[in-house]
């Protein structure tokens, strides 16, 4: 088993890759761990390569798959010979690694072996980072697996079950999330001059990626049936670390939060999502208070906050609530994040206010946002904006909520992606 990665969510999980009988070595190839090499250590990795017993053709090959290695390129090169050693002198029977991409080294051994590269991800997912990237990689692909009959287990963080209903094997990991890459998986960018790159795809793969079907699943509960038409308020107050501010980024300002409630109320039931530090498993971006939720509950009783509902049914985790709360609802406000992800899984509208992020950088909700539902995405790029938007698409006069064409529970549930995504 070669592992290129310290943090868990790259790492394999022993017991669903190999076999009770089997007799695991793992290889390290985690380069942070690695010191710099001294002159005597590079005349023994030399050394080392002139002693491999391989013919000069495999040495040539192992050196090229050593280079094209992105972040481990010094690391492998020390590594490498000894492992071809135990490869040539027939004590490796088969090679295991959590992904080959970007990987030529593993996918080399393996087929001197005589043997396929076995990968982890060809059977199951394990992602312990942020919300908004397990959304657009790592559950489509998951659902994918599941829909070819390939998928064995899943594993995420805290609170993760119902997203992974479809799974055969789910396991939650106790921990907080934090940043992970999602390069392994079909959906992310490639770049051939870094390993994770710092954006997103401006074109969506989809040839392995496919949404799960959240409002069949948890649509129709008559716990959440309203009296008027939903609205989904999403908001967030957290700080986003690589936008370098000190403020949220990304958020709706309590004055139009309360504008934007206010007009939405008189003719629809509005729920209010901005998740707390005690709703959900935290990440690295620090949550601050601003006192909306408190704003909210004492102008407006008749909003239903997110809280409320969870103390009303207590035997909803919190994102199982989202889901059914989001299924019940054909319209969304949102924000850049993992709410503007969420919101798009259930079709209708969804309003995402976006200033800046890696998903405008690509043009994402102008771009391949809709593909998760067949939602029609409509991206603000500031409070102002944010308040015409929605009024202009829900409040105009003498407009019906339940005879606007884009909102309408048929265009919703017969809404499919496009035939040229091979879906």
């Amino acid at each position: 088993m070669i592992e290129r990665f310290r943090g868990p969510s790259r790492r394999c999980t022993l017991e669903q890759v190999t076999g009770p009988d089997d007799e695991v070595v793992v290889w390290h190839l985690d380069e942070p761990g690695v010191p710099r090499l001294s002159a005597a250590g590079a005349l023994a990795a030399a050394w080392s390569w002139c002693r491999v017993p391989i013919t000069l053709r495999k040495r040539a090959q192992l050196a090229r798959a050593c280079l094209a290695m992105r972040n481990w390129r010094r690391v492998a090169l020390v590594r490498a010979p000894g492992w071809a050693n135990e490869v040539a002198a027939g004590d490796v029977d088969e090679i295991v690694c959590f992904s080959a991409v970007q990987f030529p080294l593993a996918s080399l051994l393996a087929s001197w072996t005589g043997r396929p590269l076995r990968e982890q991800l060809d059977v199951g997912t394990k992602y312990l980072g942020e919300f908004a990237f397990e959304q657009l990689a790592v559950i489509p692909y998951a659902y994918w697996l599941h829909t070819e009959g390939r998928l064995r287990f899943t594993e995420s963080t805290g609170d993760t079950l119902c997203l992974y209903f479809f799974s055969p094997d789910h396991t939650e990991h106790p921990g907080s999330r934090r940043y992970v890459g999602v390069t392994e998986y079909p959906s992310a960018v490639q770049d051939p001059r870094r390993f994770d790159p710092p954006r997103f795809p401006r074109t969506l793969d989809v040839s392995q990626w496919r949404p799960p079907p959240y409002r069949e699943v948890y649509g129709g509960d008559p716990r959440f049936a309203w009296l008027k038409p939903a609205v989904v308020v999403c908001n967030k107050t957290n700080i986003e670390p690589y936008l370098d501010k000190a403020a949220p980024v990304n958020s709706i300002a309590l004055p139009t939060l309360v504008e934007l409630v206010a007009r939405l109320r008189e003719r629809y039931t509005v729920i209010y999502v901005r998740p707390t530090d005690a709703d959900i498993v935290p990440d690295h971006g620090r949550t601050l208070e601003h006192g909306d939720i408190d704003a909210l509950r004492d102008r407006f009783p008749d909003v239903h906050l997110i809280q409320d509902l969870q103390r009303a049914h207590p035997d909803l985790t919190f994102n199982e609530l989202q889901l059914r709360v989001f299924a019940s609802s054909e319209r969304f406000v949102s924000v850049l994040g993992g709410s503007s992800y969420l919101a798009s899984y259930f079709g209708g509208t969804n309003i995402v206010l976006a200033r800046a992020g890696w998903e405008v950088d690509c043009d994402a909700y102008d771009g391949w946002f809709r593909l998760f539902s067949g939602a029609r995405v409509l991206r603000v790029a500031d409070e102002e904006e944010l308040l015409h938007t929605v009024t202009a698409t829900w409040l105009a006069p003498g407009e019906h909520p339940a005879e606007s064409p884009a909102d309408s529970p048929v265009s919703i549930r017969s809404a499919r992606p496009p035939s040229e995504h091979g879906w």
